[in-house]
């Protein structure tokens, strides 16, 4: 199993036998970041407090800059035969038909989807039980609870709420990305790129999961990522976005900086799946469910993105 939890040594911040390591941020960024966690968990043991801070600073150095521009959002088209001159729709579903344009400013997005490792810190510090513990007794389960799959979710707000926490320990403005920040990024910055794979094709084995074998989870660092260094943006966990979902908002969507409606049922969520048929888990391909779940799903995830701020 690869190891997600250190990165790159290029500072180091001592407390104690600890040590807190970043590859982006400086001793006092991240000094600035303990004395936060410190203050906003101060009942928490030394080594808890650590592990928070080591998890924020992860967080942040796994934020991948994603510049701002203006695309076409939803259906672009593929030809219908190789070769062929005549576009046919490239995803099943009628409301990605209207393509729309949208223009964003500069975010980031995280280069690997929330794992389960980091899920489980977070609900322990909150004073949360574990979810599935039934299946976490269970040996013949274990695979399902490697410490960097995708974290399991059930509901929309703690996956937002997660994001937030994280932002304010770090004291940057994370949150869920829109769902036009998501597809955005998944075709390297709005390029007519059906899957979000290093070459925008799919490649069982290669690029993506094989498929002779039972469709399940993988680790989060799993396979190439698309041009931007974004992982598994197709393929593995179906993943949260910040907008209600509406069947005709891509119709009546403003251009800049959409977020979606300010009410709804639903919650938008992209990128599939795993148990999504391999031929549809495109960058368009767009779905929606209850924002709150009956149980806790492990194909159901989330990654943070933020604002740019200058």
């Amino acid at each position: 199993m690869r190891n997600l939890l250190s990165p790159s040594v290029i500072v180091a911040l001592f407390a104690g036998c600890t040590s807190v390591t970043s590859e982006r941020l400086n001793n006092a960024q991240i000094e600035a970041i303990q004395d936060r966690v410190e203050e906003r968990h101060p009942n928490l043991s030394s080594s808890q407090q650590t592990a928070i801070t080591e998890l924020v600073v992860r967080a942040v150095d796994n934020m991948v800059f994603v510049e701002g521009g203006s695309f076409m959002m939803g259906e672009f088209g593929v030809p219908c035969e190789p070769g062929s001159t005549e576009l046919c729709n490239a995803d099943f579903s009628p409301d990605n038909d209207y393509a729309h344009k949208v223009t964003l400013d500069d975010y980031y997005l995280s280069k690997f989807e929330t794992t389960l490792s980091d899920f489980d810190l977070y609900r322990e510090i909150m004073g949360r039980t574990p979810y599935a513990p039934e299946l976490r007794a269970r040996e013949d389960r274990q695979h399902l609870f490697q410490l960097d799959l995708p974290a399991w979710t059930k509901t929309w707000q703690e996956a937002k709420d997660y994001c937030v926490w994280l932002g304010e320990l770090a004291n940057r403005p994370f949150n869920l990305p829109s769902e036009a920040q998501w597809e955005f990024a998944a075709r390297n910055r709005g390029k007519n790129v059906l899957y979000a794979t290093n070459n925008g094709e799919y490649t069982p084995g290669v690029n993506t999961p094989p498929d002779d074998g039972p469709a399940k989870m993988r680790p989060v660092d799993s396979f190439p990522p698309n041009p931007l260094g974004i992982h598994n943006l197709t393929s593995n966990s179906a993943e949260w976005t910040l907008d209600w979902y509406s069947e005709t908002y891509y119709q009546e969507s403003p251009e800049m900086n959409p977020t979606g409606p300010s009410t709804g049922e639903t919650k938008v969520i992209r990128s599939g799946g795993y148990r999504t048929a391999s031929p549809n888990k495109t960058t368009i391909l767009r779905d929606h469910v209850n924002p709150v779940e009956e149980h806790y799903y492990e194909s159901l995830g989330f990654r943070c993105g933020q604002t740019h701020t200058r």
